[in-house]
């Protein structure tokens, strides 16, 4: 089995991702979970989706202690390890996300009167728990598996360009589930999540490979959009489609100009010995000089 998953572990990882988070997470969580913390906005919203959205994670763990070892254990989860230069993203990303979502929401039908009703019609700590949640279960469980195992595994061989293009397609098919809800549902999240896609290797190239900073990325995109939807309720839906389709709009031009304002750094392939591939790659391999 080790010699399976070391010749293919790409392969390997996307399996324990879907199976574990799908054949597993998916029906404990709709059989069992929802009915356990019914009734509880932060239990629906976060904990319930633990299964689920720790696929990504597990998997990465698997494959990497069965490629690599302990050692590459400490390897991953040293990008979990937080670095106060990258201070302005772990605040500045959670205030982006919350005033893009304000934006898309308003565009989509609702005033900025009514959000700004909804955000202060509880707790300030309410909105503080949806965005710990995001982070701590959503971003941790998702991004050690996305861009902390796979994204970097793929620039080994391939261009960021084309590396971002296995990750878009393997994270849209992941949220298959989704894909039941109807087209104006499909269309906006395939859209927003290729543009994720490119926004977040943008960034994971930015800060080196840091992980927690894509945490808090993937978690400030999450907790305004859940938190919003949580207040509106169900007789505001067409709005709330709209407000997807404004959203997927948006980080789409965010991406575009990402993408176009440095093309040449899409195209490039990283060195064996780039601080971005390590809990991916062997110290062996990294010394060894490229072919």
């Amino acid at each position: 089995m080790k010699a399976f998953v070391t010749k293919y572990p790409v392969s390997c990882f996307i399996g324990l991702a879907f199976a574990i988070s799908l054949l597993i997470g998916f029906p404990l969580k709709n059989l069992i979970l929802n009915d356990v913390f019914a009734g509880s906005e932060i239990g629906m919203g976060y904990l319930s989706k633990i299964p689920v959205v720790f696929g990504p994670a597990i998997a990465a763990i698997i494959v990497t202690y069965a490629t690599l070892g302990a050692a590459g254990l400490k390897a991953l989860f040293s990008r979990l390890t937080p670095y106060i230069e990258h201070i302005i993203w772990w605040f500045g990303l959670p205030f982006a996300g919350l005033a893009i979502t304000a934006i898309a929401f308003v565009v989509g039908g609702f005033t900025f009167g009514e959000l700004v009703a909804m955000a202060t019609s509880v707790s300030p700590m309410v909105l503080t728990m949806h965005l710990a949640g995001s982070i701590v279960i959503i971003g941790l469980g998702e991004e050690l598996g996305w861009r902390g195992w796979l994204l970097p595994k793929l620039a080994q061989t391939r261009t960021l360009k084309n590396a971002t293009i296995l990750v878009f397609i393997t994270w849209a098919l992941w949220h298959l589930p989704l894909f039941f809800a109807g087209y104006r549902v499909a269309i906006p999240f395939t859209v927003i999540v290729l543009a994720l896609s490119i926004i977040f290797t943008w960034l994971w190239n930015r800060v080196g490979g840091n992980v927690v900073v894509l945490i808090i990325a993937h978690a400030s995109v999450d907790f305004s959009e859940a938190f919003f939807e949580e207040r509106i309720g169900p007789n505001h839906s067409n709005q709330v489609l709209n407000a997807w389709a404004a959203l997927s709009v948006i980080y789409l031009v965010i991406a575009a100009v990402l993408f176009f304002a440095d093309k040449k750094t899409w195209n490039t392939t990283l060195q064996p010995d780039d601080e971005r591939l390590v809990g991916t790659i062997s110290p062996q391999a990294a010394k060894a000089p490229a072919e």
